[in-house]
């Protein structure tokens, strides 16, 4: 399916704001809005494309790494954007409202996994009670898209709306053949979950994966003939929120222009880590007949079993 161009440079394409270009091949310096940084896609000489669309269900797909939430760089000052959106985790994850003084967080967390190799954690949250303690630990997972097919053909619809002289957001919005890679984001972010999620299990922590919409949607259909407990009101390990558009909710002052994003009240898991990962791996059904039919041995001959 087709995709669109939803925002560049952190600006929403239908917003009804002209759109500028800048000359990537010149790899520029630009404010990125939704962290205290430049732009990396300009930068690296790629076009700044934050997010795209299904042409057909118009659905949101992030393509930019940084785009939902980035936890880099780690030493600056968190923006307004980045606090907009872990306030509405902790809302999620503690189920109530809490001042920012309570909601703590550590970003880009090194997880040692052996001598040679470390994972990093995108965040780690934990709320901090007013008797000064710290309690619900869980280690945080930004994933809101990833990459698309076909990126040559969506860079190129891009410059040739760049280079057209009567250039207007209507052709920054030109179908290209590029789609989007669920299948992909999932598979990658897989040995991650797993891993993390067991050290977040064996420190008494949770896991909590924030995902976008069409990864939401992928992986909960290939667990709908599973035995997946849901715990909202429970002692859950495992929490999985989508995300999704907000066009009712205000803009923060350093992204004025950009689409909003929300959990999607929709699609929450709360759920056992533990049963989760059965879940996944207990797919399927016997299927002997698989191992039946014509073999061909090594030496040429076909053989029937």
């Amino acid at each position: 399916m087709p995709v669109r161009v939803a925002e560049y440079l952190g600006i929403d394409a239908a917003g009804g704001i002209p759109i500028t270009p800048i000359n990537v091949e010149t790899k520029p310096s630009v404010p990125c809005l939704f962290r205290n940084d430049i732009c990396s896609k300009a930068k690296q000489g790629n076009q700044p494309i934050c997010s795209v669309r299904h042409a057909k269900s118009d659905t949101l797909w992030i393509s930019c790494r940084h785009r939902f939430c980035a936890s880099s760089p780690k030493d600056s000052p968190l923006n307004e954007h980045q606090i907009k959106i872990l306030k509405m985790v902790a809302s999620a994850v503690y189920q109530t409202t809490l001042p920012d003084s309570e909601i703590l967080v550590k970003r880009e967390v090194p997880i040692p996994i052996t001598a040679r190799s470390n994972y990093l954690a995108d965040f780690v949250m934990a709320r901090l009670r007013p008797n000064g303690v710290a309690e619900g630990y869980c280690i945080v997972e930004m994933q809101g898209g990833g990459e698309t097919t076909n990126t040559g053909k969506l860079s190129a619809t891009v410059r040739d709306w760049a280079r057209n002289a009567t250039r207007n957001n209507q052709l920054l919005m030109a179908e290209s053949k590029a789609n989007v890679l669920a299948t992909n984001a999932w598979r990658r972010q897989q040995e991650q979950f797993l891993v993390k999620g067991n050290v977040a299990m064996l420190i008494g922590a949770r896991m909590v994966f924030c995902v976008g919409q069409l990864i939401y949607d992928y992986l909960i259909q290939r667990l709908t003939s599973t035995n997946l407990q849901t715990l909202d009101d429970a002692n859950w390990t495992l929490a999985l929120f989508a995300i999704s558009e907000d066009p009712a909710s205000a803009p923060p002052a350093c992204a004025p222009n950009s689409i909003q994003l929300r959990l999607d009240p929709a699609r929450t898991k709360y759920t056992n880590y533990n049963s989760f990962v059965q879940a996944l791996t207990n797919q399927g059904t016997p299927q002997p007949q698989i191992l039946r039919g014509n073999y061909l041995s090594l030496s040429g001959l076909t053989v029937h079993i």
